[in-house]
């Protein structure tokens, strides 16, 4: 019985920290986008997170995929209640040129693109994202509800957490 509870103790407080790492984080992307875009409000916003290069075709259909899912539920009604979507996509280039005529071939937005090597650099090492093909979709408290999805996935991932 003892035993138990140190077990269930033990998994609460890792629960706990876990919980306090993800705040953290989230706090830290909020203010790095804050700096950037400081018309961009992540408050209460269901936020979706996209990283491609212009050279890696998976990676950019996948943001093409995600960036039209994106389209769908920008002001959808969230399941929680709130209302609206963020899409940051990150672009791994280091050529803007490149950047800038993938973006005008795949049909994204500029204003969503992000390059900017801090927020890359910090994003990857928070959210302990690797490669060009990564999806992350968190609520509005920044718990991480989706990572890694295929392109496949992402529509049906998104509609799982909007109202209709």
């Amino acid at each position: 019985m003892k035993a138990i509870f140190i077990t269930t103790l033990i998994l609460f407080l890792q629960l706990q920290l876990n919980a306090q790492e993800s705040a953290q984080n989230f706090e830290g992307l909020k203010q790095s986008i804050s700096k950037i875009s400081p018309e961009i409000d992540l408050t209460n916003k269901l936020i979706f997170i996209s990283t491609w290069k212009s050279t890696d075709f998976e990676s950019r259909e996948m943001n093409k995929e995600a960036y039209r899912v994106y389209k769908i539920y920008e002001n959808a009604r969230l399941k929680n209640g709130e209302k609206g979507t963020v899409f940051i996509s990150l672009n791994l280039d280091t050529d803007d040129q490149n950047r800038s005529l993938a973006i005008g071939k795949d049909g994204i937005e500029q204003s969503v693109v992000y390059s900017d090597t801090q927020l890359i650099t910090m994003i990857q090492s928070q959210f302990n994202l690797s490669g060009t093909q990564n999806i992350i979709v968190m609520d509005k408290t920044g718990a991480i509800q989706y990572t890694n999805l295929s392109k496949d996935q992402i529509f049906p991932s998104l509609r799982n957490l909007i109202t209709r």
